[in-house]
């Protein structure tokens, strides 16, 4: 007799995220600061877009924008009929990391502690979801804002954007996770000459080294155009997407074992499914 198992849930990753966030909620230093962070859900595209904002400050990241980030991120894991998400930010740039406001407020070894366990659980629970997930950098990604990046599977950048680490010109290292998934991005030699080097990379030149997936025209509107691009590469049914995006997600944080586990039982829970059985009777793989 055959035994079908329920495909692994990643659940711990939320778990130790919650944990850390309950124990942060209390720190209302930590959490106030201007900006905001806004998400509109296309029900029909099944794409949803997450904007960066606070004026005037290049959006770079407050403590009230990183709440928000939190409950957006939240309302997305709760999204089953979601297929992708867009990160940008808004009024030309994309992010210039953590807002200077907090910087000064948190500038003590605890206070670094702190915010680094919660984006680092944060950014993880973001890039765990099964969505198809595409940062689209307008203008600058600099420090903590080229790390948010890296927590997207895909890059696109316009012709005048730029990406940089610029995190050792600040006498820092990455504290948003960022140097690991870099790392997995663009491999161990690149990572360590970007990281080390602190320079500012073009749009041309970030495609190059594997930073960037795609350069967009520039000429429309880069949100729309990204939409386009997701619309071409995913073209797929929506939770077909989802359970490939949970393959993906299980080769990154699971041991070669418990991957191939994850992908069997995912495997399992589609065959012999409407979809595939649609698929078959009409011998669609095929066709061109």
């Amino acid at each position: 007799q055959i035994m079908f198992r329920k495909p692994i849930t990643m659940t711990w990753r939320r778990s130790v995220f919650s944990a850390r966030s309950r124990s942060l909620s209390g720190g209302l230093e930590f959490f106030s600061g201007s900006g905001r962070v806004t998400m509109q859900q296309d029900e029909s595209s099944g794409i949803a877009v997450v904007t960066l904002d606070n004026p005037g400050k290049k959006n770079a990241l407050s403590g009230s924008m990183m709440a928000e980030f939190e409950k957006v991120t939240q309302r997305l894991e709760q999204w089953s009929s979601g297929k992708a998400v867009i990160l940008s930010g808004h009024g030309g740039d994309f992010c210039t990391g953590v807002d200077l406001d907090l910087v000064r407020n948190i500038l003590h070894s605890e206070g670094g502690q702190k915010m680094s366990s919660y984006l680092h659980d944060l950014l993880t629970q973001f890039s765990n979801l099964p969505l198809i997930s595409v940062a689209v950098i307008p203008g600058i990604a600099v420090g903590g804002g080229a790390e948010l990046t890296t927590a997207c599977d895909f890059r696109l950048m316009t012709p005048g954007s730029k990406i940089g680490f610029v995190q050792i010109k600040m006498g820092v290292v990455t504290g948003f996770g960022g140097g690991t998934r870099l790392t997995r991005i663009v491999g161990r030699s690149q990572a360590l000459r970007m990281l080390c080097s602190g320079k500012v990379y073009r749009a041309e030149e970030s495609k190059a080294l594997g930073l960037a997936d795609d350069i967009l025209s520039g000429k429309d509107d880069s949100v729309e155009e990204a939409k386009d691009w997701i619309k071409d590469n995913f073209p797929h049914n929506t939770e077909m997407t989802r359970q490939m995006k949970k393959i993906i997600i299980g080769a990154s944080e699971l041991d070669s074992r418990c991957s191939l586990q994850n992908e069997r039982d995912i495997f399992v829970s589609t065959w012999g499914q409407p979809l595939h059985l649609d698929a078959v009777n009409s011998n669609i793989k095929h066709r061109e």
